[in-house]
């Protein structure tokens, strides 16, 4: 490969990782700082807080363009939470992930190592190139990241045609907020908002189709074991869900 030298006037003034944290505004944190008192410390379960949390999935489901039924789950933990999560609560038995980095690979890895799942079919490419999915009959879940967020490959978000039901989940941290992508072509559009929207780690967001939803409340209802802060059910089943 060629060497490539960035031109200085191109340069960020902030000079981090371009698919790493962003930097939080002034604005963001005067904001924070209007919320207390009445939402910091308060309740989950009252208003101020409730209200707040709908706000955030009304404009996310705006901004997404979300299509009739897609939901805006949250909770703590971040992307790391969102895969485990996802392996007790959303693949049902075997998974397909393309790994072209690292954060695409540690999503494979929680997979392979569930002893209740099938070993997932993996595709991996050389970090700085990418590999694609494949349709493989027994996978009901593929598996991809928008932009891998330890390369910078990015990916388009297309829907796999694999068996009826399958499910195509997109790893979008790195992509969330700054490349546009068609709602209609995934079931689950995860991500951590600390790239593009300029907020701290520490919380997942996930845009879930009506199929995500069947999925999750279908195994998570099974004799699966499943810990409480794993189980994308109560994501789903207890927080005011905000319906499009």
């Amino acid at each position: 490969m060629a060497d490539i030298i960035i031109p200085a006037d191109l340069l960020p003034t902030d000079g981090r990782f371009g698919c790493g944290p962003s930097k939080v505004r002034d604005e963001q944190l005067s904001f924070l700082a209007s919320l207390q008192p009445g939402v910091l410390g308060t309740s989950h379960r009252q208003a101020p807080v409730k209200d707040l949390v709908g706000s955030v999935r009304s404009g996310l489901l705006d901004l997404f363009r979300a299509p009739e039924g897609y939901e805006i789950l949250l909770a703590n933990g971040g992307a790391t939470t969102f895969w485990d999560s996802a392996v007790h609560s959303l693949i049902e038995r075997r998974s397909q992930h393309l790994t072209f980095g690292e954060f695409g690979a540690k999503f494979a890895k929680a997979a392979a190592v569930a002893p209740f799942l099938e070993d997932p079919d993996v595709r991996a490419a050389d970090a700085g190139s990418r590999s694609d999915a494949l349709p493989v009959a027994g996978v009901d879940v593929y598996a991809y990241p928008h932009n891998e967020t330890s390369t910078g490959v990015m990916t388009e978000v297309r829907r796999v045609a694999g068996d009826t039901g399958a499910l195509t989940v997109i790893d979008a941290t790195s992509g969330a907020g700054g490349i546009d992508f068609d709602a209609t072509e995934t079931d689950v559009y995860y991500f951590s908002p600390q790239k593009n929207f300029a907020s701290d780690g520490g919380l997942w967001f996930a845009l879930v189709s009506p199929a995500a939803i069947e999925r999750i409340e279908r195994v998570t209802s099974s004799d699966r074991y499943i810990p409480e802060a794993l189980n994308l059910g109560v994501q789903s089943r207890t927080h005011a869900r905000t319906r499009r």
